[in-house]
């Protein structure tokens, strides 16, 4: 449930092959900006200059400070009318706790029950050295970008080749390394999503890069050709008056295309440029930060927060131990019973996998994200939007997981519209079907069958997304809302049971 692209940005660039960079808030020297055809009416035609930029991929501004919705401090300052339920929420969970623990304390004689603990730390040591050496093996991607901004490799399509195959090594291996150790659902679940996770991180570098050289390449060209222009003699005959003339209009010409490029290759402040960001400590800079789209440069607060990073690591301890609580007390222990129904379970299940829901992205997006942010100073929060609010799946997905779908929004839907030439409606549906199969590779490494439940899901949700459209959904948006949420209801358990009695059948 991670893609339908849809943006106002893009809607309009992808009108006109000709589209002007004017009607859009873009940055100047930026590669967030757009980059088309026709990028500035000053700049002569140049074949070589012309097919790059026609071939290289739009950029649109994604990042700028902002902080997230759901922070304390950020509801707090801007008085959010809605403050109150959010608190309303936390003490609800904490009497949730309360009724668990006498609950446990009754049936059990102890607060908590251990086993899940002991099933997601097997093997813990070896998965945590599995995982530093995944996250290791990404910096073969700095090495890469190294040979061929030296000229050594040619991105296109030498380098683009070593780079997919190394990627498909890169996901195959962290899946098969599952399947070896033997591991549980919960340590295979974590490993090739966080695996995915730098997949796309390393994709996004790449390709950035990769096309960045072949701009670096045609400046070394042009300012050669600058250079033997301007360090040419002059004759005084009265017949080189002419030749004189298209000298220092070739001359002209050359240093637009120059200063064109210089533009391109810079960040909007001009601190960080191609390809002097070819370092390791500019990788791992972008390996911390918490989005899975590369830049030269990021929006960055003055300073780092304690306080803040405490709050938030604490906040993360906690919701954790709800999760843990919920998942042990009300969901383990109905799921694998043979003796309950499938519509007993799928009823049992509603709630408390809901909650697990709100708890996993709020630790995810509200809780790791802002103390990666915070630790590299990253300045757009901006991980999520209000998707509690959606009023169809298609908004649903735009919203609730901001990076994956940036990332798809780049990489995915606006590439196969500038290399593939796809309509957006195809390239749309292109997105939508790799974000389904992605899906569902997690579920097999983690239930180790093919059974593809997700992707059928998946699937499914585009007759919802045209149910949600209609119009009599549409002009009731609570109605539309209800049907979200209903879905979400129904959803999540659904897929609980059935993986979880295919893991269990093991």
């Amino acid at each position: 449930m991670l893609v339908e692209i849809k943006s106002p940005q893009i809607d309009a660039a992808n009108k006109s092959p000709d589209t002007k960079l004017h009607p859009l808030p873009l940055r100047k020297n930026s590669l967030t900006t757009m980059i088309t055809a026709t990028i500035t009416a000053t700049v002569p035609e140049d074949n070589v200059y012309t097919t790059l930029v026609r071939t290289f991929p739009k950029r649109f501004v994604t990042f700028k400070p902002r902080t997230s919705h759901l922070d304390r401090e950020t509801m707090d300052a801007s008085k959010n009318p809605l403050r109150g339920f959010f608190v309303l929420f936390w003490l609800a969970m904490a009497v949730y706790v309360v009724q668990t623990i006498v609950h446990n304390l009754e049936s059990l004689g102890r607060i908590v029950d251990l086993s899940f603990f002991e099933l997601f730390s097997r093997d813990a040591i070896v998965l945590a050295l599995s995982d530093a050496c995944m996250v290791g093996a990404t910096f073969f991607d700095v090495i890469l970008q190294k040979m061929i901004a030296r000229g050594w490799i040619e991105w296109r399509y030498t380098g683009m080749a070593i780079q997919h195959l190394y990627q498909v090594t890169f996901l195959f291996s962290a899946a098969y390394w599952t399947y070896y150790r033997g591991w549980p659902w919960v340590q295979s679940g974590f490993f090739v999503l966080h695996t995915i996770a730098m997949l796309m991180k390393i994709h996004s570098y790449a390709y950035y890069n990769g096309d960045m050289s072949a701009f670096a390449h045609r400046l070394r060209v042009l300012r050669k050709e600058y250079s033997q222009l301007l360090g040419e003699t002059k004759k005084a005959e009265d017949g080189d008056e002419e030749k004189e003339k298209n000298r220092q209009q070739r001359l002209s010409r050359l240093r637009a295309w120059i200063e064109e490029i210089e533009n391109i290759t810079k960040s909007a402040s001009g601190n960080a440029s191609y390809p002097d960001n070819l370092t390791f400590a500019n990788f791992l800079d972008y390996l911390l930060v918490p989005t899975l789209v590369y830049e030269l440069e990021y929006p960055r607060t003055e300073k780092i927060r304690p306080r803040y990073v405490f709050e938030k690591a604490l906040a993360t301890l906690g919701t954790f131990f709800l999760l843990y609580m919920n998942t042990e007390t009300y969901i383990i222990p109905v799921l694998p019973n043979s003796t309950t129904s499938f519509w007993r379970a799928l009823l049992q299940m509603s709630i408390p996998f809901m909650v697990n829901y709100l708890l996993i992205f709020y630790i995810i997006f509200e809780c790791i994200c802002n103390v990666f942010a915070e630790l590299t100073r990253f300045a757009d929060r901006h991980f999520y939007d209000d998707w509690w609010n959606s009023t169809t799946f298609e908004e649903f997905a735009r919203k609730w997981n901001r990076p994956v779908h940036h990332f798809l929004l780049r990489h995915v839907y606006q590439s196969s519209i500038d290399s593939y030439k796809l309509s957006r409606r195809d390239a749309s549906l292109m997105t939508f079907l790799l974000s389904s199969l992605i899906h569902e590779l997690v579920m097999v490494v983690v239930s180790k069958k093919i059974r593809m439940y997700l992707f059928a899901l998946q699937m499914f949700q585009l007759p919802l997304i045209w149910v949600g459209n209609l119009p009599a959904v549409k002009e009731r948006t609570w109605l539309g809302n209800a049907f979200f949420w209903f879905g979400m209801m129904c959803g999540p358990p659904l897929l609980g049971i059935l993986y979880c009695n295919e893991v269990f059948a093991l």
